[in-house]
């Protein structure tokens, strides 16, 4: 454990369009905010694991897989335009009204299934460095962006760059994984990426965000065709 109080947080609201009731869809016959559940229990930086839902029947699938749902959200915050910063304040706001005192939370997107307790201890130990306030977690490309505009189409990034992809230096793409903030900055803020940010970077494989039945076919086959056979 830490030196401090460490909430790990999952919010999985019931409704989802490009996937059907994401959150509970079976992955590898596990559901796939189990896989969130049990990176929080296993990480030894964190001391609960609460899932925020306003769904009776992920609720119930959090339950049985290990993690505390002490409040139902309310409708208002789980519409397909709520924002994750109310979510994740209501949370922090009702723990606190019922006795519950954190000084970090780690938030952990369900919809990130390849990211494991050992992610989490890490980036948790580059959030304990005392000049950062928070942590998020990345994974490197070194692809190039290009944008139309009214002259045609404009380069974005990597512009006086070598054209060799082995000669640049990588940028870095939020994945969702992991957000690590100070309590205190957080409900000051309501930004998780808030004062002093650090990266934390993952593979690109093990950043796969599920969004789409493609993102959950890709999952699958990883944890089955790659991990399963040594081949990752």
């Amino acid at each position: 454990m830490t030196g401090s109080s460490v909430l790990a947080l999952i919010p999985a609201r019931g409704g989802s369009k490009g996937v059907l009731r994401k959150n509970i869809r079976e992955l590898d016959d596990t559901p796939l905010i189990a896989y969130s559940i049990q990176a929080g229990l296993d990480a030894n930086v964190v001391d609960s694991v609460v899932v925020s839902t306003d769904d009776d029947e992920i609720a119930s699938v959090a339950e049985s897989h290990g993690a505390r749902v002490p409040f139902i959200r309310p409708s208002e915050l789980a519409t397909d335009e709520a924002p994750t910063a109310p979510v994740i304040t209501h949370t922090l706001q009702t723990l606190q009204a019922d006795g519950e005192d954190y000084d970090v939370f780690v938030l952990l997107q369900p919809t990130s299934p390849l990211r494991t307790e050992t992610h989490v201890e890490e980036a948790y130990s580059i959030y304990e460095d005392p000049q950062i306030d928070s942590v998020i977690s990345v994974y490197p490309t070194y692809e190039t962006r290009w944008q139309r505009t009214p002259e045609r189409a404009k380069k974005l990034n990597y512009i006086n760059a070598s054209n060799r992809r082995q000669d640049r230096k990588p940028e870095y793409i939020i994945n969702g994984a992991i957000y690590i903030t100070n309590v205190n900055l957080f409900l000051d803020t309501e930004e998780v990426k808030s004062g002093r940010t650090e990266l934390y970077e993952m593979s690109e494989i093990d950043s796969v965000d599920i969004d789409t039945p493609f993102d959950l076919w890709l999952a699958e086959r990883i944890l089955t065709d790659w991990k399963d056979n040594d081949k990752y």
